[in-house]
């Protein structure tokens, strides 16, 4: 009954150090590599320092912002250092494999948007938040320049807004003001 019960127990580690091995294969295989973003502080401006361009994230990304990426770096590189794409991107408007240069801007618009930064997004009368200009928003009741502009700087800063609620979210935009653009916005 010992060697059986041996044979049993070699069967059993055999099996755990397979199954060990395939599970580390597996993880090896979705294991995401270090990225070479890095987020710039402001004060360092836009100049490219030791061959690396400085580019602006905005959008459907999960972290917007500036970003100073290596020289051979491609759009997907930068948006993944962005914390990839947001719920609801279209990357399909991307064009993921673009080389990065000095000074580029990339806006990854939402799905069913334009994908042309400052395109009218009005649809059956509603002005989309998340993808108008300043003065689409400005023909909203009550939003002038300042609160347009901020519209817009908040978005830039935290990504497309997830809600039309969202926009109370926004310095000067209270109760009352949404009250008077709940009905003539959209996402």
């Amino acid at each position: 009954m010992g060697a059986l019960r041996r044979h049993w127990l070699i069967i059993l580690l055999l099996a755990a150090v397979i199954m060990a091995g395939s599970f580390y294969g597996q993880w090896q295989k979705f294991a995401v590599p270090e990225k070479t973003a890095s987020v710039v502080p402001a004060a360092n401006g836009s100049a490219v320092q030791g061959g690396q361009p400085v580019v602006y994230v905005t959008g459907a990304v999960n972290k917007p912002g500036v970003y100073r990426v290596g020289a051979e770096s491609r759009v997907i590189d930068v948006i993944n250092a962005a914390g990839g794409l947001a719920h609801g991107a279209d990357a399909n408007k991307v064009n993921l494999a673009q080389a990065i240069r000095d000074g580029m801007e990339i806006n990854v618009p939402i799905s069913g948007m334009p994908a042309a930064p400052g395109a009218a997004a009005v649809d059956a009368g509603r002005v989309s938040i998340n993808a108008a200009d300043k003065a689409a928003l400005e023909r909203l009741p009550g939003i002038g320049t300042v609160l347009a502009s901020r519209i817009v700087e908040y978005r830039q800063a935290n990504g497309p807004f997830r809600d039309v609620n969202d926009i109370k979210k926004v310095n000067g935009i209270g109760e009352s003001k949404f009250n008077q653009i709940k009905d003539k916005i959209t996402l």
